[in-house]
């Protein structure tokens, strides 16, 4: 499947408009997850295409250098893209590390997180669990389709549901490799989680071969 300079344009701009952060390797990689996940075709453009596009689009006043990294590009403060700010958010990744799940997961829900004006401290704490959580999903899913979905209730609770497929687990196998350096950072995840949210229950549903991770936060008012 090739990609015209025009169709990367409004990808990145889509990326951007949904709370997107990351460096021009993370949009590449998120463009080309997004692509496969949906038509299951790799896409094909000019590999200096996603930079070039996000400096114009930072030149435009549509995106601008993160603060923090300035390797990184994001939504700016004015931009035209910014959507209005949603109580709930659902989507589809792959989880392979190769299309950083990871950091699409981090700085989208820190957008969401922010927008609906949680404090950064609490941020931190959300999105620490969730990434954990995020990366179980990784470590022992089959490599396809990631659900993820949080949401603020108007009781103030924040609750995020995760479902992957499983993969054969090998436990012994994966130490081999180096994966895990022992059994005990198998359990690290799980505890981070259960320090950081008020509930937290990880169901595994074995006629759909899924696991179903479900956690919630009560938000201070």
């Amino acid at each position: 499947m090739s990609f015209s300079l025009g169709e990367i344009q409004a990808r990145i701009r889509e990326l951007l408009a949904n709370g997107l952060t990351g460096n021009s390797q993370d949009f590449h990689a998120w463009i080309r997850m997004d692509t496969l996940r949906k038509f299951r075709e790799e896409p094909s453009f000019a590999p200096d295409w996603v930079s070039q596009v996000l400096d114009e689009l930072v030149v435009s006043g549509e995106a601008a250098k993160s603060k923090l990294d300035p390797r990184e590009y994001t939504l700016s403060a004015e931009s035209p893209l910014r959507k209005k700010t949603s109580k709930n958010e659902e989507y589809l990744l792959l989880g392979r590390t190769e299309f950083q799940p990871m950091q699409y997961v981090r700085s989208r829900m820190e957008s969401f997180l922010r927008g609906n004006g949680i404090n950064e401290d609490m941020i931190v704490d959300l999105t620490i669990g969730s990434i954990e959580a995020v990366e179980n999903a990784v470590k022992y899913g089959d490599g396809g389709n990631v659900e993820v979905a949080y949401t603020i209730e108007k009781s103030g609770i924040f609750k995020i549901r995760l479902v992957n497929n499983l993969r054969e687990l090998n436990i012994e196998e994966d130490i081999e490799r180096g994966k895990f350096s022992s059994t005990a950072t198998l359990m690290r995840g799980m505890m981070v989680m259960q320090k950081l949210f008020d509930k937290m229950d990880l169901e595994i549903l074995e006629d759909k071969r899924q696991a179903l991770f479900m956690a919630e936060k009560i938000l201070p008012k």
